[in-house]
């Protein structure tokens, strides 16, 4: 009888583990993956949606196309889990499972600024890009709202692509971008090598960047921080706060802070052995970056675990605790790289360099963007 597989979440981290489990297993195994959405939506082009350099379309495929892979998709909202009897309950009714991968991601607060813009979804992309389409020149400021968001370049990016799509519209004269963050650097976890490459970049752009800035309140066109400076904008693009996943946080598999209880080295619940939790519902609790790459390289790792446990000894591929980020400026790009190696082991902090710079690298991340629909769902 094959085992059941059952990955709850179509994000970058689920749909990896789900395609390698099947590839691995085969017929040993029957893989399902819920998911409450229909299509898996290629997240870093959201700002290029934005930005029109992409519709909708092109940055998402039917999650149904997994069937053709083997694997089946079902479309239905996560409600509980029940670890202790191998059980979930969903908006279509209960599934059971021998091994689950928990994948739900990070979940999206309410934004403190009614009039904040989140280019981090198709939805609120398209309402930048409405915005843009009416403004007239003025002052665009980017930030973040807390923390804890997915992606941790993302501000930077969308500030060096504003900048960029201002200049092409013929306003950039009649505009200034400014970007706040808590962090006293841009990217200031990743080191001084990444943060100073980052700040020349947004310097040469004519972008001032405020660090150290906590907003306590977005008020008649100001954004105020909690020592009293003050940001005024016509424009505002906002991260929202981010909290780990409600459904996972109500479950047993949550610890005293909300974020589930793994072991950090392969993933598995520290409390029930057939199940992995993976990307940015449990990163941030083990001091990794809520980043699609590094739920791409635990739903791999994840995969082979599983594989282990099934055929007795699988020496596939190590987990990379690698994170790679191709940052769009618009006209510029970077890609920086950070090992967390040394986090894991709680030996030191990450290293990280700076593998490329210019405007190709660009051309890279579009490349990327097919290659991964190819490999995972066409």
């Amino acid at each position: 009888m094959a085992t059941k597989v059952l990955v709850l979440g179509g994000g970058s981290g689920g749909l990896v583990a789900a395609n390698k489990v099947k590839r691995l297993l085969g017929r040993e195994v029957e893989v399902t993956l819920v998911d409450k959405n229909a299509y898996h939506e290629f997240m870093p082009a959201y700002p290029w949606v934005a930005f029109g350099m992409r519709e909708p379309e092109q940055v998402r495929r039917p999650l149904a196309n997994l069937e053709k892979r083997g694997i089946t998709y079902l479309q239905a909202t996560v409600e509980a889990l029940d670890p202790a009897n191998n059980r979930v309950k969903t908006s279509a009714g209960e599934l059971s499972y021998d091994y689950l991968i928990v994948s739900l991601g990070a979940e999206a607060l309410p934004s403190p600024a009614q009039d904040g813009h989140a280019p981090w979804s198709l939805e609120g992309a398209l309402k930048l890009r409405e915005a843009l389409k009416n403004f007239k020149g003025g002052r665009v400021v980017v930030g973040v709202s807390s923390p804890y968001y997915p992606c941790p370049p993302a501000p930077y990016e969308v500030a060096g692509q504003v900048e960029f799509a201002l200049k092409v519209k013929g306003i950039r004269d009649k505009s200034t971008v400014e970007v706040f963050h808590l962090n006293p650097l841009p990217l200031a976890g990743m080191g001084p090598v990444i943060s100073g490459k980052v700040m020349e970049i947004l310097r040469s752009k004519g972008i001032a960047f405020h660090g150290e800035f906590e907003p306590a309140s977005f008020e008649g066109g100001k954004v105020r921080a909690k020592d009293g400076r003050e940001l005024a904008y016509d424009l505002l693009i906002l991260t929202p706060p981010f909290a780990p996943n409600r459904v996972v946080r109500e479950s047993p598999l949550a610890g005293p802070q909300g974020f589930p209880e793994v072991n950090k080295m392969t993933f598995r619940s520290t409390r029930f052995a057939n199940v992995f939790v993976i990307g940015d519902t449990v990163n941030p609790s083990l001091m990794l970056p809520p980043a699609g790459v590094v739920a791409h390289f635990q739903g791999e790792y994840v995969a082979g675990v599983i594989a282990s446990d099934l055929k007795g000894a699988y020496i596939g591929e190590p987990f990379n605790p690698v994170a790679m980020c191709i940052m769009d400026f618009g006209d510029n790009a970077l890609l920086p790289q950070c090992s967390f190696e040394r986090i894991l082991a709680g030996t030191g902090m990450p290293s990280c360099g700076v593998m490329a710079v210019g405007k190709w690298v660009r051309v890279t991340k579009m490349l990327f963007e097919g290659f991964w629909f190819a490999t995972l769902i066409e």
